[in-house]
């Protein structure tokens, strides 16, 4: 037979041990707080408003391949509408329909492989990122004043020190993280 004084024994006891793994746990998030990297938040806000893409310049053999492809799709479009006019005065032949879609598909996918021998040849340079400049000495006090108020827990303190770090780094207000009484 189960008592009353085992069951309240065992559950006081494993609050206790939960209580205990969680004690345990909590300074690994206060280590782990300390690891932000802000160059990587101005990196992105800067690659993302400041890079226009380059244009890229297709050989005359690769374009060639494209517009033999947009000519070979806009026949087809030209063709079905016609067997599509033809189809309603008379009855379809669907043998030879197959046929004929499977001759298309076949052409298509030869258009394919030529546009993609034509165009694989060019090289593909990948984009060039701005320059990320290095932070001032007024961001980096301001980022070390934010750090400090937030180990001290001196949360009232947060909302001037962010708008200042955010005038002395060039942060914009755009999708920022606000502070909001409610």
């Amino acid at each position: 037979m189960i008592s009353i004084r085992k069951l309240m024994a065992v559950g006081t006891g494993s609050v206790a041990l939960c209580a205990v793994a969680a004690f345990a746990l909590a300074p690994i998030t206060v280590f782990a707080e300390g690891s932000h990297r802000w160059e990587i938040w101005r990196g992105s806000v800067l690659s993302v408003k400041g890079t226009t893409p380059a244009a890229a310049t297709l050989s005359p053999a690769c374009t060639a391949a494209i517009d033999k492809i947009k000519a070979a799709f806009a026949d087809d479009r030209a063709e079905d509408a016609a067997e599509k006019a033809d189809a309603a005065l008379s009855a379809a032949n669907s043998a030879a329909d197959l046929e004929e879609d499977k001759t298309e598909r076949a052409a298509i996918k030869a258009l394919w492989v030529a546009a993609r021998d034509a165009c694989a040849g060019q090289a593909v340079r990948p984009v060039t990122r701005p320059a990320v400049p290095a932070p001032t000495a007024a961001c980096l006090a301001a980022k070390q004043a934010v750090k400090d108020a937030w180990m001290r827990k001196d949360y009232a303190a947060l909302k001037t020190l962010f708008s200042s770090l955010k005038t002395a780094c060039g942060f914009s207000s755009i999708g920022t993280f606000n502070f909001q009484h409610r």
